[in-house]
């Protein structure tokens, strides 16, 4: 058992249950330790959330910039990041979490939350804008890529709202329509 071990199982529980629903035992048996035990890791439950919270918005950044890499072609990035977001709801414990958390945060905790979050739309923005703008010099976008990069990130709230209220399904019927607008607007002439 190490911190890692708590972090993901913290991770899982809070993601599925919330973090009211989930006591510090939950965490513990999910790996095998009495709750007494956490604290070697970390102060409190608040502590151990904070934690998990600010990896899972690390992680999700992660994917973005991999997404939006030099080497990568744009608008493809974007829109297989788009794409991807649905699959990771459904496949990581970092996402689930980090939606139900931004979404639904815990009583205390919202001001670290509504925080943290502004810094990561922020930095989706930043990397968006820079993305966009390297690809401007292959072709010029129907729009200023400060705008581009906004829309995108209305875009990406969207979906995620719709993964969390109405589930995977309904998130990828919206993903690909608010791509198909999204394009348009990047490359008018292309299409």
């Amino acid at each position: 058992m190490s911190a890692r071990d708590i972090r993901l199982a913290a991770m899982r529980l809070f993601g599925r249950q919330g973090y009211t629903a989930t006591p510090l035992s939950a965490i513990a048996a999910a790996v095998g330790i009495k709750a007494p035990s956490l604290y070697a890791h970390f102060c409190s439950k608040e502590d151990l959330f904070r934690t998990v919270f600010d990896e899972a918005v690390d992680m999700e950044l992660q994917e973005l910039m991999a997404a939006v890499s030099p080497e990568a072609a744009l608008p493809d990035g974007l829109e297989r990041y788009l794409r991807e977001t649905v699959g990771r709801f459904e496949s990581t414990l970092h996402l689930p979490f980090l939606l139900r958390s931004i979404y639904l945060p815990p009583p205390g905790l919202t001001a670290h939350i509504r925080e943290r979050d502004k810094v990561f739309a922020a930095e989706l923005a930043r990397r968006v804008e820079q993305a966009l703008l390297r690809q401007t010099s292959a072709a010029p976008l129907g729009m200023p890529p400060e705008e581009a990069a906004l829309a995108f990130i209305g875009i990406l709230r969207g979906i995620h709202a719709e993964l969390l209220y109405a589930g995977p399904g309904a998130a990828q019927r919206l993903t690909q329509a608010l791509w198909r607008v999204y394009a348009r607007a990047l490359r008018p002439d292309r299409i």
